[in-house]
């Protein structure tokens, strides 16, 4: 490990870092520079693609910078990979996981830090014991033995974070840590930042949850478009000063206040709706769902991540079976069963979906940007001809989208799909399920990973679907988004709608009492009744 030299005040100094990719076509990072004292929590804030990422997998030895001298504890370091970075006591989550999907969580966790006893066999009692005190300590729940690729976006964040605590770093970097927890999860998270800096731990952390960095960082560095604009003490700056610096205009946001013309034509309706969990299918994950959407709608949906949320997006867009109930989508007047019905169907009836894995269901890594706008539409007559694609009219809609949705490093189209940031990753999945003929969109999680300046856009763009008479189902589970633009809101709890209520008759307060405890009431059979407001 590389050991502390106290004649240097700072855990970490980035100096003159600058990267660039694809022959130095993209600057990720111009020069930046950066110092992180010891013990203190120090934000950096940014727009989607402003090279925060970048500057961190620098740091953690997954990048090689073209020039500019990294210092971890007053030494310059040259770390050729990871294994270098954690043996000098540097520990990091990762905003897209590095999981391996075929190995259980507790594999995952103790991967190359593994307990070992006589005769070289793995020690998995210690590592046990190990982990059970973390979780207890900090309030994770997991199943250990469960494969990685069959739990939840959110059970793998909190994988991600327990694989970093088991291994004792010191200085610790959380990218978007909390891009898909909870209220309730959040609070628990940013008390277990508050109870490693007492423990003595340097930390990292990038996030766009301004109101998080005001709450635990001493200091912040804000990044925009690869330079570093500056270093405050959070004391000094307001969270709105935060975003300036960030995006280099002021950001006004639009809660939804507008009366849109809700008509009383019902666009989708779902029926007595069963459904399995997506990861074991022997439970139920949803249990006789009935509800409907207008046109006009914004239909927000909220609920602690793995109340069922999940499952019901992927039955609407077809991607999981249904085991009982009916799904009714109106199309030009006729009302279509599509329980049974493919994605396929589903998309070209009219229903776009932004899901809430975008690796895993919204796009395709190893292709351009320009194939990812069209992937679901590449039948089409515009981009398609007699079985061969029109490339000139897939680059003009990628050069239009990218400029619309404002998405970084691009290359207008030509750039792979992985070499974008994951917020911007995050606009091509939304600019192409919008920018496709549809009447309905069902959006999980559409900002996540998106900075101020995107988010407020995103919004807007949700907002104008309603105004065009478009329905809108949002399922986030930040419940300020849901308030902030739903017209009407449910609450799922163990896959049963608990609560429903026209947003201007409820209120925060409210929703969270739903949100944190199970407020129902049984009746006489033992099922759920749904509170109304």
């Amino acid at each position: 490990m590389v050991q502390k030299n106290m004649s240097s005040q700072y855990a970490i100094e980035l100096k003159n870092i600058t990267k660039t990719f694809l022959g130095g076509k993209i600057i990720a990072n111009e020069k930046v520079n950066m110092a992180v004292k010891y013990n203190e929590i120090h934000a950096i804030c940014g727009e989607n693609g402003a090279g925060k990422s970048t500057l961190m997998s620098i740091l953690f030895g997954l990048y090689k910078q073209d020039s500019g001298d990294v210092y971890v504890k007053g030494k310059k370091v040259n770390f050729k990979n990871a294994m270098e970075a954690n043996k000098a006591g540097l520990g990091m989550v990762h905003q897209h996981f590095k999981l391996v999907q075929v190995f259980s969580l507790l594999d995952n966790i103790i991967l190359g830090a593994e307990s070992t006893k006589r005769g070289g066999f793995l020690d998995y009692k210690t590592s046990i014991e190990k982990i059970k005190k973390i979780c207890q300590t900090y309030n994770f729940h997991i199943d250990l033995n469960m494969k990685t690729s069959l739990v939840s976006v959110g059970q793998q964040q909190r994988t991600e974070i327990i694989k970093l605590l088991y291994r004792q770093s010191d200085i610790l970097i959380f990218d978007e840590p909390t891009a898909i927890l909870s209220d309730d999860e959040i609070t628990g998270f940013l008390q277990m930042l508050r109870v490693l800096k007492k423990e003595g731990k340097t930390i990292i952390l990038i996030t766009h949850k301004l109101n998080e960095v005001e709450q635990v960082a001493d200091r912040v560095t804000i990044l925009r478009k690869g330079k570093t604009v500056g270093t405050y003490n959070m004391k000094d700056v307001s969270q709105s000063k935060i975003t300036e610096l960030m995006v280099g205009t002021k950001v006004i946001e639009k809660p939804n206040l507008q009366s849109f013309a809700v008509t009383s034509e019902t666009l989708l309706k779902v029926e007595n709706l069963h459904l399995a969990r997506h990861n074991e299918p022997k439970l139920t994950a949803v249990k006789n769902l009935s509800f409907h959407v207008n046109p006009g709608e914004i239909l927000g949906i909220a609920g602690i991540e793995g109340n069922g949320q999940t499952e019901l997006a992927l039955a609407l867009a077809g991607l999981q079976k249904v085991k009982g109930g009916k799904i009714t989508f109106k199309v030009s007047g006729v009302d279509i069963d599509i329980t049974h019905c493919s994605p396929k169907t589903i998309s070209n009836l009219g229903l776009s979906h932004v899901p809430e894995d975008r690796h895993k269901y919204g796009c395709v890594l190893d292709e351009s940007v320009a194939y990812n706008l069209v992937s679901n539409q590449i039948d089409n007559k515009l981009f398609s001809k007699f079985g061969f694609l029109r490339l000139r009219e897939i680059s003009l809609n990628a050069i239009d989208l990218c400029s619309k949705f404002n998405i970084l490093g691009a290359n207008q189209g030509r750039n792979k799909m992985r070499s974008l940031s994951g917020g911007n990753q995050q606009k091509v999945v939304v600019a192409r399920e919008m920018s496709k003929n549809h009447s309905l969109i069902v959006l999980v999680q559409p900002t996540r990973g998106l900075d101020v300046g995107a988010i407020n856009s995103i919004h807007e763009l949700i907002l104008a679907e309603a105004k065009k008479g478009k329905g809108v189902i949002l399922i986030s589970y930040e419940l300020d988004e849901i308030l902030k633009i739903a017209s009407r809101i449910l609450v799922m709890d163990h896959g049963e709608i608990v609560y429903e209520a026209i947003k201007t008759k409820t209120n925060r307060q409210i929703i969270g009492q739903y949100l944190s405890r199970a407020v129902t009431k049984q009746t006489n059979k033992g099922n759920r009744e749904v509170q109304y407001a």
